[in-house]
Order: C-alpha cells, then structure tokens, then sequence
C-alpha cells in the first residue's frame, strides 16, 4: 500500500464514520447513507471496503 493509498483509506473512513453512526440511529436512510458511500468512495478510492450499508 502506497502512502497514498493509507492516505486515501484514513480520509475515507474518517469522513464515513459520522455517517455510520447517522444511519444506526435512524437520521439518515440506507438510501442517503448509500448515496454519500458512493460519493466518498468516488473521491477517495478506498482499499478496506466491506458491505456499503454495514455498521
């Protein structure tokens, strides 16, 4: 893995985590949390990726 690459997978799960939390506690839908995985995955690329909706 590049430093990039880490880089990259830092950035990505920092910035999902409050979404996570977000769709346990029933503030966002799975269809929102869906849509902004797929924005965050665009942008950063990420390696260590597993079920988009799993918390």
């Amino acid at each position: 893995m590049t430093r990039e690459q880490f880089d990259n997978e830092v950035m990505f799960q920092a910035s999902i985590a409050p979404f996570k939390s977000m769709l346990r506690e029933g503030i966002i839908t799975a269809e929102e949390y869906t849509k902004i995985f797929t924005i965050l995955d665009e942008e950063y690329h990420p390696i260590f990726v597993g079920n988009i909706v799993s918390i």
